[in-house]
């Protein structure tokens, strides 16, 4: 069943716009009467299609699906990477639970986006993540975040917990990191594919992110926030 985020009621009914009246009307081609889910105020419901215009679809409301339990807030912090591999960890990370996506700016990054080119890339960029929170049926859509191109403005995206992700690190381990802390958020940095510059690290340890390591073997950089929001939901459990 098609799930779709409201934002706007009206005599008791959800109404749909923007892009997903086009989907309702053109792509899937839905009828008055047809069932679909509408997420409102972190709840799901299921509802009747009862009016289709050519700028919106009202949708009545039939029963509350589900709402959501409060849950640890987890904001990644990553170094942009190349493009189908940053797309692949966008849909992912959704799908894992992430709140809020900050992509980063670090001296080894492959992949250097123009200032110019930045409005462009972060609408495409939330695209994919609202598509990924329809597809996995989520009560919320995680929101991406303006490049961070100095890591001093990283400090506006502190949580409870903080934590970077550096190979070079022996000692603490992800797992002592999160067992030995209470929190109710948590933002963890990831480089990109050339890593993260011991210097870098120094200046994030001075903001208050404490270094960690994911185990014994280096993971892909596409590879480890999501051994990370993995972790993070079997804990919770």
């Amino acid at each position: 069943m098609y799930r779709y985020f409201i934002d706007k009621t009206e005599n008791e009914k959800f109404i749909i716009a923007d892009d997903d009246v086009h989907h309702i009307k053109n792509v899937v081609k839905l009828k008055i009467g047809e069932k679909i889910e509408c997420v409102f105020q972190n709840s799901a419901f299921l509802c009747e299609i009862s009016e289709i215009e050519n700028n919106y679809i009202s949708a009545k409301k039939i029963e509350l699906i589900s709402s959501s339990n409060p849950t640890v807030k987890k904001v990644l912090l990553m170094g942009i990477i190349r493009e189908q591999k940053w797309d692949f960890l966008l849909q992912k990370a959704v799908e894992l639970g992430v709140e809020e996506i900050v992509p980063i700016s670090f001296k080894r990054n492959v992949v250097k986006i123009e200032e110019k080119k930045e409005t462009a890339k972060l609408i495409r960029w939330q695209s994919i993540i609202d598509s990924a929170a329809k597809q996995s049926k989520r009560l919320t859509v995680p929101q991406i975040k303006p490049i961070v191109r100095k890591l001093s403005d990283i400090k506006t995206y502190k949580s409870d917990l903080n934590v970077v992700a550096w190979e070079e690190e022996k000692s603490l381990s992800f797992k002592e990191a999160i067992t030995k802390n209470d929190f109710n958020s948590i933002s963890f940095i990831v480089g990109p594919e050339g890593g993260i510059e011991e210097s870098e690290i120094k200046q994030l340890q001075t903001i208050g992110f404490e270094k960690i390591h994911l185990g014994k073997n280096i993971l892909r950089a596409e590879t480890a926030p999501l051994y990370v929001l993995s972790s993070l939901i079997y804990e919770e459990r």
